[in-house]
């Protein structure tokens, strides 16, 4: 679960260069009837939110997990982060 959270951060990152604005991706949600973009955007942003207002403290980052209870976020240890990345790596 952990690397998918990380890749998905990952992806995000990279791809927020070529960010598609809102109002686009529901002028073509309002088109083809796909609301699924609007709906994956609009929970990126919910869970930016969440880290954001975590207020970590230096050398932390926030980090949210989704389970059945719902999205949980806490404060980790950027080392601990870099460390799962670099064992993705391998």
């Amino acid at each position: 679960m952990k690397r998918i959270i990380i890749i998905s951060a990952l992806v995000l990152l990279a791809g927020c260069s070529s960010l598609v604005p809102m109002e686009q991706l529901e002028a073509e949600a309002i088109r083809t009837g796909d609301w699924s973009l609007v709906e994956q955007r609009e929970r990126i942003i919910a869970r930016r939110n969440l880290r954001s207002n975590l207020n970590c403290p230096p050398r932390t980052t926030g980090y949210c997990e989704i389970g059945p209870a719902g999205e949980k976020c806490v404060c980790v240890e950027s080392d601990i982060i870099r460390a799962s990345l670099d064992d993705w790596d391998d």
